[in-house]
């Protein structure tokens, strides 16, 4: 299966309907086993659903990579099963209810109790540029074939440093975006992501992703919301919003991250 799909539609142009054919953004339930026991069942992209599968085993189960032996994926009926094979033992907590492609952490009861429980970050010697962070947000929406051909997934993408290539990744879900860009990071690059890029908005439970990833910088092309800022303050972490040009909103800590200008 791809990401997208062609279907036979009517365009309405000038009061007059027409013929056509429309690409559309493929949506595909994924489960996520792990050592064949079931623990999730995601509503995304089919593309890419390995990467997928280990970044959000990652950032929603705390799961260490180098914990992860093997990771197979099987298609039948449009409906994807990835298992995850750990060596080593982890207390994983199913979920009974699907996470569609536009939910977080939909399913929590004490959201106060898991911001509290964010991990704090702690970033490397200041070596970011801030302008780089930003223009990288721009080269993000030069890798997005899926979005140019149907204008309905996300985008995520991982800032390395500069002149370093940025990693993007896309899903009909912005959070399956963020956990499958992590999941690649783990098989392209041994370097650790100096920031997260953001085609949309920026929500708490993104900011947790990140967090559990180590990652100190999220840059979004859309705003961020009250709660993401409020955890971002709390775990040392800095957000980009409203990201156009060179211009952005700052919420968190910049000095001491950022290279300061002359």
């Amino acid at each position: 299966m791809t990401n997208v799909v062609r279907t036979g539609v009517q365009r309405l142009e000038d009061g007059k309907l027409s013929l056509a054919e429309e690409q559309l953004a493929t949506e595909s339930l994924v489960h996520i086993s792990v050592n064949g026991d079931a623990i999730t069942t995601l509503l995304g992209s089919p593309e890419g659903v390995e990467e997928l599968a280990i970044g959000h085993l990652m950032t929603e189960h705390g799961v260490f990579f180098n914990a992860i032996s093997n990771v197979h994926a099987v298609e039948n009926q449009g409906v994807v099963s990835v298992n995850v094979d750990l060596s080593s033992e982890h207390a994983l907590i199913p979920r009974a209810s699907l996470v569609t492609s536009s939910c977080g952490a939909c399913e929590q009861t004490n959201l106060p109790d898991l911001i509290a429980s964010t991990p704090t970050v702690v970033d490397s010697p200041v070596d970011v540029d801030m302008d780089d962070v930003l223009a990288a947000v721009r080269t993000m929406r030069e890798h997005q074939p899926s979005f140019d051909k149907t204008g309905g997934v996300h985008a995520a993408g991982l800032f390395f440093g500069t002149n370093q290539p940025v990693l993007v990744r896309e899903d009909i879900g912005r959070h399956n975006a963020v956990d499958k860009v992590i999941g690649a990071w783990t098989q392209h690059s041994s370097s650790r992501p100096k920031a997260l890029l953001l085609s949309g908005r920026c929500g708490w439970d993104i900011v947790s992703k990140a967090a559990n990833a180590g990652i100190p910088i999220i840059a979004s092309l859309g705003a961020a919301s009250s709660l993401a800022a409020k955890t971002a303050r709390l775990c040392n972490m800095t957000l980009l919003s409203f990201v156009k040009g060179g211009k952005a909103v700052v919420i968190g800590p910049v000095d001491g991250r950022f290279k300061r200008k002359h």
